[in-house]
């Protein structure tokens, strides 16, 4: 008799409720399937009953599903970094932290970021994060940014969040990435000019890139009067005139001066004016008062025109004001009373008689007091008269 014991039989001599099963072959091996456990063991386990074969067979068989919703380290530190930067509070934070870490930790919100700019730049709140990145980024970092903005630069620069991102860059990177930026919106220069978002760029390039001043002036002469009456444009021709030299603007001067009647009674057009004005050089000032004669009476009483007949006057030679003052209140021995009258109570044209009191002869200044003096008690309430009965009192005149 063989005295082997059966096939996978336990010699163990623990009690029989603890000995491994025996392992029935085919129960374990059907049609090239292997089972990782026997029905018996699954069932001692479980207790749940086996019926047959094919109820058991998915419960083993059915392959394991990979787990999508894995997230490495590595990611969940980006997503959080993305999540604090979109977050009003948490993105405070953020921009606090980045003022204070180390660049090894700066650099790792960088790499964090940097997947998800093409939303971040648009983000109310994350924008001010990668404005933050900007300041902080280095030279290979810089180029990173250069190549994302070329990427989607007409939708950036006309978004009124992801522009003051790129104007931070602008700001704030090498000069040869701002003429690269530049070179790519050259084309359409003079729209950008004229738009809400975009002349804040054009901006940033009269600032940045004083090499390409010409340029800028050969793309915007043909257009210096609709840009001078356009509530954008006419930043660009101001800050034009705010960072050169009026000498090398005189292209652009000229091109004011030819219209300068429209120009000084339009809401924008007029402070482009002025800045020719505030640059003192008599030359212009001669001209544009040439250009005014016969019409400084009616642009003493306009909204616009009566700020830039106040700089005339300043800037005036005392010969040329003896020519504007009669022109405007009449001389002796016929002042126009009626004239001085109305613009003592007028709201823009006070202003402009108080400069002739202020520059005036002590002729046309008693020409002026009379006025007042023979109307004080209606005057005397108007609040824009005020100011003139203040001036008066200040020479010495009494009421």
């Amino acid at each position: 008799m063989d005295n082997k014991p059966p096939l996978g039989r336990s010699l163990s001599p623990v009690p029989n409720q603890f000995r491994r099963p025996v392992i029935n072959a085919p129960e374990i091996i059907m049609n090239n399937s292997v089972y990782l456990i026997s029905f018996k063991l699954w069932e001692a386990a479980t207790g749940e009953k086996i019926f047959s074969e094919d109820s058991f067979a998915p419960k083993l068989d059915t392959p394991l599903i990979p787990d999508n919703n894995f997230v490495s380290p590595q990611q969940q530190q980006q997503r959080s970094y993305v999540m604090q930067a979109r977050d009003p509070m948490k993105s405070r934070s953020l921009q606090k932290k980045m003022t204070e870490c180390s660049k090894q930790e700066l650099d790792i919100i960088f790499n964090s970021l940097y997947p998800s700019l093409n939303e971040l730049v648009f983000d109310q709140s994350a924008n001010f994060v990668i404005q933050k990145l900007c300041e902080t980024a280095t030279e290979e970092q810089q180029q990173k940014f250069l190549k994302f903005f070329l990427s989607d630069l007409n939708n950036i620069v006309d978004h009124s969040i992801a522009c003051r991102v790129l104007q931070r860059f602008i700001e704030t990177t090498q000069k040869e990435n701002i003429e690269k930026l530049f070179n790519a919106l050259k084309p359409n220069l003079m729209s950008l000019c004229l738009s809400q978002n975009g002349n804040h760029i054009v901006q940033r390039f009269v600032m940045s890139l004083p090499s390409k001043l010409n340029v800028i002036i050969d793309a915007i002469l043909p257009s210096v009067v609709p840009l001078a009456i356009d509530n954008c444009g006419c930043r660009i021709v101001q800050r034009l005139f705010d960072q050169y030299k009026i000498e090398q603007l005189e292209s652009i001067v000229a091109e004011v001066m030819r219209n300068a009647v429209e120009l000084a009674t339009n809401q924008y057009g007029n402070y482009v004016v002025q800045y020719i004005l505030a640059s003192n050089k008599h030359e212009h000032i001669s001209n544009l008062l040439k250009a005014f004669k016969g019409r400084f009476y009616q642009f003493s009483l306009h909204k616009f025109a009566s700020n830039v007949i106040e700089k005339c006057i300043r800037g005036a030679s005392e010969e040329e004001r003896m020519e504007i003052f009669p022109e405007i209140i009449g001389s002796a021995p016929d002042f126009n009373a009626t004239r001085i009258s109305t613009m003592v109570e007028d709201q823009f044209g006070n202003y402009v008689i108080q400069r002739i009191i202020e520059f005036g002869t002590e002729e046309q200044q008693t020409a002026i007091y009379n006025v007042v003096f023979d109307n004080y008690q209606k005057l005397e309430g108007i609040q824009y008269s005020k100011h003139v009965l203040l001036k008066l009192q200040h020479l010495g005149y009494k009421f």
